[in-house]
């Protein structure tokens, strides 16, 4: 059985195993609501794992350059566009407390 709370507005919010409070009401777990509100979840957590991910590619792209796997240049030219622009906000959020960075340039991968 599922449980649901509901918005001011009627609009599914939350779901879950078990009633929290008076407010959380019962659904019917094949309901389009139901589906709709956990293929949007399931959306936006994918979501959520792609913006790690970039970073991770970021991070990979950078370190192949470094080790000249590859030149910067030989990228087609929109590419560099976008690794630049990255590279730029990325540096702009740098500070004591970097989290931006996966891989410490300072301690390098060994």
């Amino acid at each position: 059985m599922l449980y649901g709370l509901r918005d001011d507005d009627g609009i599914l919010i939350a779901i879950g195993e078990q009633a929290v409070s008076e407010q959380w009401q019962e659904l019917d777990q094949n309901s389009r609501e139901v589906l709709r509100f956990l293929n949007k979840q399931r959306s936006s957590d994918l979501e959520d794992s792609d913006k790690d991910f970039i970073r991770v590619l970021d991070d990979l792209i950078e370190l192949m350059i470094e080790k000249q796997l590859f030149q910067f240049t030989e990228l087609p030219q929109p590419a560099q566009d976008k690794l630049l622009k990255r590279r730029w906000y990325r540096q702009q959020l740098r500070g004591d407390d970097d989290t931006t960075h996966l891989i410490d340039p300072q301690e390098g991968l060994l």
